[in-house]
């Protein structure tokens, strides 16, 4: 039972108030649109009267009565059907709406790691998919099926109050045809479930094949690759055709059973018929009405596909849901200062370990480099100090007040980041940079263009600030993408900046531009910056060099030379290959 009502909780997105009243216009739908068969009886039982007693005239005002019934009933039904629309298509929707964006505010709350280990097709599919799958079973199958179900009952019980021998004569043929039904349900469930990895795979591969588009031509891979691409396409048909196929025998086998059950009721009906135990107009409702209680079985029987894949879907829905968020305070705690510390902190991917027991401190109004080899954990620290990650061991602290008892939003509001990936939303070049303040005005975010160096090759571009960058900024080169972000976080003017290699994608020419932009950036700012170039740093207030997740070396760029340790030697190792250039071997 409780099982059943965490599902019916998943279908109808926690509203189920909102359902039963979807369910009550479905119902009253349904039955008006019944009146017209009730009509029918009537006036075939109105027409018999004459037959029934010679000489006794055809009651003409009781069939305008009926018309007038008919009348009303359309007229009714228009009012109905329309509030049933509305009930769907927009109150359901709306519903669903709010669910959608309910599950963006969860992933907003989950940490980096999950995305890490997560494929976007997956997530892509869940969002799109799945959530399209529960809202029409839920605005229209289920209600459509409780209407069903109750339609069934009332007629049952109607009907047996007339003649209960033909009443089980009608249900005699329904127990028969359920072990199709289920067959066919228990073998849709596991093909659905093959049939969502096969869509899973296809769109993992379409974003794969698009996003690496460029690196494929480069190497004359795009048809190979595309081959692998349709080889998921084709998989994702197979199964496809195999959930038809699945349906077969409630589609052929369960409808040719109920269709039995009228040559059973006409055989048990004529039997009481010439017995003198059925009037002859039972026996004609009798006939009409299976038909009415058939239809609606063999419509449940072609709704098993649907709860089939919707349930797959449902399960997928919850699974999500269930993903740990990171914990968030109630309310947001101010600091008194920026001074960013790490007391004890360690850190795991997975198993993997990559912070060990690490206790740094970053001084407010401060720059601090991280610099170390690849793998070193120094990327690891900037996301932390945001709380992209939970700390798995040890605290982390901005202004003496733990990250974790702060809310998210609170404390991204301090911060700015400048990554070495970036990444520009599809839409125009002022929506992008005014993301760092959205209520920023004109004059604002030309002046952080102006101060970031692109405001120029903006004003070149054919819609200037209104001009469309493509998914993920493909349209602009990889300098024009980090100038617009560092307008983005000059706009912002946050008290504590995190750079990741930001003039790594920078041609010369603008790299002193950059450079003058950043030094703007970080003016007066607890700053956190990664460098791979060492010569980018020597005026850093402190040098952290990291190696294995562990800080082995602390000072200024003087000092650490003067250690002669592993800062040493990569500043060492740098100097040799700012000399380096391309030779052709001597053949």
């Amino acid at each position: 039972m409780n099982r059943f009502k965490k599902w019916f909780h998943t279908i109808t997105f926690g509203e189920t108030k909102k359902y039963a009243a979807l369910t009550l216009w479905n119902f009253l739908d349904s039955f008006v649109v019944t009146i017209p068969y009730a009509v029918m009886l009537l006036s075939i039982y109105l027409f018999l009267i004459p037959l029934a007693q010679p000489g006794e005239a055809l009651p003409e005002n009781r069939l305008w009565i009926l018309c007038g019934i008919l009348l009303a009933q359309i007229i009714v039904y228009y009012f109905i059907r329309r509030r049933t629309y509305i009930a769907i298509c927009v109150g359901f929707a709306g519903t669903a709406k709010i669910a959608r964006i309910s599950m963006g505010e969860h992933l907003r709350r989950l940490s980096m790691g999950f995305f890490g280990r997560r494929d976007a097709g997956d997530l892509s599919t869940v969002l799109l998919r799945d959530y399209t799958e529960v809202e029409n079973l839920g605005s229209g199958l289920i209600p459509q099926i409780s209407v069903i179900l109750i339609r069934l009952t009332l007629s049952v019980v109607v009907l047996s109050v007339f003649n209960w021998r033909m009443m089980l004569a009608v249900l005699l043929v329904i127990p028969l045809s359920l072990p199709f039904a289920f067959a066919s349900y228990k073998k849709m469930g596991r093909i659905s479930g093959e049939l969502l990895a096969a869509q899973q795979d296809a769109a993992s591969g379409i974003l794969e094949y698009v996003g690496g588009i460029q690196t494929l031509k480069a190497f004359n891979m795009a048809g190979k690759q595309f081959e692998t691409l349709k080889s998921s396409f084709s998989k994702q048909h197979r199964h496809s055709v195999g959930m038809e196929l699945a349906a077969a025998p409630v589609g052929m086998i369960g409808r040719f059973v109920l269709n039995c059950g009228i040559g059973v009721v006409m055989l048990a009906g004529a039997w009481l018929l010439t017995r003198g135990e059925l009037p002859p107009f039972y026996y004609i409702a009798f006939l009409l009405l299976s038909l009415n209680i058939y239809e609606p079985i063999m419509i449940l029987f072609g709704f098993i596909a649907d709860f089939a894949r919707t349930n797959r879907s449902a399960l997928r829905i919850d699974e999500l849901k269930s993903e740990q968020t990171l914990s968030e305070a109630a309310e947001n705690a101010v600091p008194a200062n920026m001074n960013i510390e790490f007391k004890n902190v360690s850190f795991s991917y997975g198993n993997q370990e990559v912070l060990h027991n690490l206790t740094l401190r970053f001084p407010e109004k401060s720059i601090t480099a991280l610099v170390g080899p690849s793998g070193s954990g120094k990327s690891t620290i900037t996301r932390l100090a945001a709380r992209f990650w939970d700390a798995t061991g040890g605290e982390i602290t901005l202004g003496g007040i733990p990250v974790r008892q702060m809310k998210a939003d609170g404390l991204l509001s301090y911060i700015s980041m400048v990554f070495q990936d970036v990444y520009l939303f599809h839409d125009t070049i002022e929506a992008n940079i005014r993301m760092g303040k959205p209520d920023a005005t004109m004059d604002e975010i030309m002046e952080a263009a102006k101060t970031a160096a692109c405001h120029d090759f903006i004003m070149a571009l054919p819609d200037r600030y209104q001009t469309i960058v493509g998914e993920g900024g493909s349209t602009l080169s990889g300098g024009e993408k980090q100038r617009i972000s560092i307008a983005r976080a000059l706009l912002k003017d946050a008290p504590v900046v995190l750079l990741d290699e930001a003039t790594a994608s920078l041609d010369p020419e603008n790299e002193v531009l950059i450079q003058q932009a950043i030094s703007a950036l970080v003016e007066e700012k607890t700053v956190i910056v990664i460098a791979h170039r060492l010569q980018s740093v020597c005026n850093a207030d402190q040098i952290i060099v990291l190696e294995n997740g562990e800080a082995k070396e602390l000072g200024s760029h003087e000092q650490l030379l003067s250690q002669d340790g592993l800062y040493a030697r990569l500043w060492e190792e740098q100097s040799r290959a700012g000399s380096w250039k391309i030779v052709r071997n001597a053949s």
